[in-house]
């Protein structure tokens, strides 16, 4: 009897799993909820507005870096998408 009255409130407040085109398909469960984010031009990271790819320009910025000290890279490609959006958002002064 205790048990059911613990569990009760829990059964009544369980989420309605989501139908949508990526219900059935074989990927894993993150998988599927990046998809669902870049379906809705979100940040497949942290869920902000996107900028111009699938990424905010902080997880943009974050993953450039991130792959120029991966490659031992030196040197800066500033005609890219990241260094154009940050330089678009940088305060003037």
């Amino acid at each position: 009897m205790f048990l059911v009255r613990c569990l009760l409130p829990y059964a009544i407040q369980m989420k309605i799993s989501i139908k949508d085109e990526f219900t059935d398909l074989p990927v894993s469960r993150q998988r599927k909820y990046q998809l669902r984010k870049q379906r809705d031009n979100r940040c497949t990271e942290c869920g902000d507005p996107t900028v111009a790819t699938s990424r905010c320009l902080k997880h943009l910025v974050k993953a450039r870096e991130r792959q120029r000290k991966k490659r031992g890279l030196k040197g800066r490609y500033y005609g890219t998408l990241s260094y154009r959006l940050e330089g678009r958002t940088a305060p003037k002064k």
